[in-house]
């Protein structure tokens, strides 16, 4: 059983296109309680990073988001609208679910999970909603759990595919929050996130291993190349630390700047 450190407002849905795009509106329209979580049956035009969708098969996997208004853990207030910190914190509490059943699992740069070489979880954090004078951040979270046909193009792949088990959603939604809401709780009763930064390092995907990239940005340049390099470590502001072409010199990327290949 998954303890809860904070109570949840649970809002169960059966359609909507994107479960980010209805909490932007929810946040307007109503009296936003800490942890409400927008969670979706079928989602049929789900956000994903820079543009992209996030494509799931109706009642196969979870799609849900989490509405967090700045109030929350107040000593945070500095880093709250950084996205890079939840980013983190998000990441590391799905990866440590995912090592309890294997240690082939990573943490992409910057906000996907990848089980055996496949992406499994991908993440979408927005932060600039503000609403009579509150700073609201939400988190969505598109996880594949029991969806077995994907397009055979992307690199994706789902729990039961690689555990051969069907799992019950509504059980691991509970699990992921609070895994989560220990990450915060942490981070609350420290007042640093620097374990957190350690952790997402130690499991950072193809760290310390060749890997190709389309840079887009170096030095406040617009450049737009293909090139390929060692992904080192992440900073603790969240950029990518990459050595190029075995250049003696570091490059740090901000997640806008550089595409990950493979």
């Amino acid at each position: 059983m998954n303890k809860l450190i904070w109570p949840i407002n649970l809002i169960q849905l059966d359609r909507l296109t994107s479960t980010n795009k209805y909490a932007a509106q929810y946040i307007i329209s109503n009296i936003i309680k800490n942890w409400t979580i927008i969670n979706v049956i079928n989602q049929t035009n789900g956000k994903g990073t820079n543009n992209n969708h996030w494509y799931s098969e109706k009642g196969k996997n979870l799609t849900f988001s989490i509405i967090l208004e700045s109030s929350f853990l107040h000593f945070m207030s500095y880093f709250f609208t950084k996205v890079y910190i939840h980013n983190i914190i998000i990441c590391n509490a799905i990866h440590k679910i995912l090592f309890y059943y294997t240690n082939h699992c990573w943490i992409k740069w910057p906000n996907d999970i990848i089980l055996y070489d496949k992406k499994i979880v991908g993440i979408l954090i927005e932060n600039n909603i503000t609403y009579n004078s509150k700073k609201y951040i939400i988190i969505g979270i598109g996880f594949n759990v029991n969806q077995i046909l994907f397009d055979p193009k992307l690199k994706t792949s789902s729990l039961r595919l690689f555990f051969k088990i069907k799992f019950n959603l509504k059980s691991l939604l509970l699990k992921i929050i609070s895994f989560i809401q220990k990450e915060y709780l942490y981070i609350y009763m420290y007042n640093t996130y620097s374990h957190a930064i350690n952790y997402y390092n130690t499991f950072l995907y193809k760290r310390n291993q060749m890997s190709y990239f389309i840079i887009k940005r170096k030095n406040h340049k617009i450049v737009k190349y293909y090139s390929k390099g060692i992904i080192k470590n992440i900073t603790n502001n969240g950029h990518l630390i990459i050595k190029i072409n075995n250049n003696k010199k570091l490059f740090f990327f901000s997640k806008n700047d550089i595409k990950f290949l493979f």
